[in-house]
């Protein structure tokens, strides 16, 4: 949408009732699993008519994945590029961005990756993850002498631990702080990246 106009009424119309369904997915999720909820009961708790749903989302799959690629465009605007000698992104380590924006959208998580989670959406996750590592790993790529793995490897592998941390960090209530969740993550997972791109 081109923030320079003037929004229209059906924009926001549109905006709210995206909204409205987008809240009420998240607050079924927090009761029972994903394959549970119905179109109907979407619509009954986001006080929309079924046939306004259609207009918006051809089932509940688009509305989760809408929804998912809206808070993963905020996800990547927030991701900085690595610093090469400090090994930091904005003298943070380079998982600080994520853990902040799981604590920002913490309901979203929680019901994506609680107990009634779907395989689908952790996957797509992990694909999503593994394609930031990638690139945001590329300046290390680019002055390795040599790497003993595959790129996509190392990329997965790291996306698939940080989901991992993700979900013990959600199920113990967020105690820890993003920014120290990220430095002892880094502490894990930065001397193993650097050994398998020789730079250690």
């Amino acid at each position: 949408m081109d923030s320079s106009r003037p929004i229209k009424i059906d924009d926001r119309r549109t905006l709210r009732t995206r909204a409205a369904l987008e809240n009420a997915l998240l607050a079924l999720l927090e009761e029972k699993n994903y394959e549970a909820i119905t179109i109907q009961e979407l619509c009954n708790r986001a006080d929309v008519a079924r046939k306004t749903f259609y207009e918006h989302y051809d089932d509940k799959h688009a509305l989760m994945w809408a929804y998912s690629e809206r808070v993963y465009d905020a996800l990547r605007a927030t991701v900085a590029e690595i610093d090469i000698d400090t090994l930091l992104a904005n003298n943070k380590p380079l998982t600080y961005p994520i853990f902040k924006h799981v604590h920002e959208y913490t309901s979203f998580y929680r019901a994506m990756l609680g107990e009634h989670s779907t395989s689908a959406f952790v996957t797509r996750l992990l694909d999503y993850m593994a394609q930031v590592s990638y690139e945001r790993h590329a300046p290390l790529r680019a002055t390795a002498p040599q790497i003993t793995l595959p790129p996509e490897f190392i990329a997965h592998y790291l996306a698939g631990a940080v989901i991992g941390v993700l979900c013990w960090w959600l199920k113990e209530g967020l105690q820890t702080s993003p920014e120290s969740m990220a430095y002892q993550f880094s502490q894990l997972a930065v001397p193993g990246v650097m050994e398998v791109m020789g730079l250690s």
